[in-house]
């Protein structure tokens, strides 16, 4: 089971963070959340939900449906810590092709290591997973203009 939006993603204010104000410097993480899991948990693991080419609706990038690869993980320690989803578009892949199938590999071994991507916006929204809610990010990113997003959801509350 995977967590299900509950609010409308929102432009990153600590005033929107209601609840959620001490979930900030996670929200505002500019590195690998890998590195900063490991730190507070110990070992992590990548599971794999899905990954595949579809027709995908994100309003923060394309007022239309556009095809590219939607991939779905958790990142695991003793339990699931963080859910997360990524989108590339077919003009992001064009561009940088690993980003067509990432698998279980790390997304932050690419991201901030490529100096054509650029964070461009961070939204937040809260959702719910097994009756508990929990505070996302969606972080807008531009490769050559060519815009993806990443959403992390904490399945914690530090």
């Amino acid at each position: 089971m995977t967590p299900l939006i509950q609010t409308n993603w929102q432009l990153f204010a600590k005033e929107k963070l209601g609840n959620f104000n001490h979930m900030e410097s996670w929200i505002l993480e500019d590195s690998s959340l890998i590195g900063r899991l490991t730190e507070k948990y110990g070992s992590i693991k990548l599971e794999l939900i899905s990954e595949k080419i579809c027709l995908h609706c994100d309003q923060q990038i394309s007022s239309q449906k556009i095809s590219g690869n939607l991939r779905k993980i958790f990142l695991k320690a003793n339990s699931n810590v963080v859910y997360a989803e990524s989108f590339f578009s077919e003009g992001v892949i064009s561009q940088f092709n690993k980003f067509r199938a990432l698998g279980n590999e790390a997304l932050g071994k690419y991201l901030f290591s490529h100096k054509n991507i650029n964070k461009v916006e961070t939204y937040v929204a809260t959702y719910q997973l097994e009756n508990k809610e929990y505070i996302a990010r969606k972080c807008i990113y531009s490769l050559n203009e060519e815009l993806f997003s990443v959403i992390e959801v904490f399945l914690f509350d530090e």
